[in-house]
């Protein structure tokens, strides 16, 4: 049975993140749901949990997201910028620092429409925040997933396709490969480019390796 995909994005963005790849994948793609964290007022909340397989296909924080608490159980996971950990502790010295995001907090607090500016445009030279007005409770509450989340034990027990970026800004890719190292990694495909935002810059890529994770699963 071909498994029904789940989709999920990353912090700062909303769900036409996934446009362009689901586009791509066209008839692939039927039924398939589109989650929405709410960070710019439009959430969309995942519906009741199937008995039927599921892939996720979860981007940076997304990923994180579907592998900690995921809305139905998890066939397979393709991760797309993605990673298992994001912030450093004692047994993760490669995650980005706590104090980095406790100031990315207070930055939002005090001054959200330059940080999330600055923050696309890191992920994506020249890419702008999705329209509309940020919802700041949402987005720190996505912070706070990425300081606290920790993804690591669920990946090994699910397959694993992932794509990243060699130059990735955001979460750089020794970071997050570590944070795999455990895992049941069934590809790892490694992009020439310096962003964070695939989906985007390289739908192609994505949708391949979405395409491969489906074949692998419904055989």
């Amino acid at each position: 049975m071909k498994p029904r995909l789940l989709f999920a994005h990353g912090w700062a963005l909303d769900r036409t993140l996934w446009d362009k790849v689901l586009d791509l994948l066209g008839p692939i793609a039927e039924g398939a749901q589109v989650l929405d964290a709410g960070y710019w007022g439009r959430p969309a909340r995942p519906g009741p949990a199937e008995a039927a397989p599921v892939l996720g296909v979860g981007q940076s924080l997304g990923g994180l997201q579907l592998l900690t608490q995921p809305t139905s159980p998890l066939a397979g996971l393709v991760t797309i910028d993605g990673f298992a950990r994001f912030a450093a502790g004692p047994d993760f010295p490669l995650g980005q620092s706590l104090a980095g995001l406790r100031r990315m907090a207070g930055r939002l607090a005090r001054e959200p429409d330059r940080l999330l500016a600055e923050f696309m445009d890191t992920a994506l030279p020249g890419a702008a925040p999705p329209a509309g007005a940020p919802d700041l409770g949402a987005l720190a509450v996505g912070l706070d997933q990425l300081r606290a989340r920790d993804g690591r034990a669920a990946a090994g027990r699910l397959p694993i396709w992932r794509l990243h970026a060699s130059g990735d800004p955001i979460a750089p890719l020794e970071m997050a490969d570590a944070s795999f190292a455990g895992a049941d990694v069934r590809a790892r495909r490694v992009r020439d480019a310096a962003d964070h935002l695939s989906p985007i810059s390289a739908p192609e890529a994505c949708a391949d390796l979405i395409r491969q994770a489906l074949r692998a699963l419904s055989a």
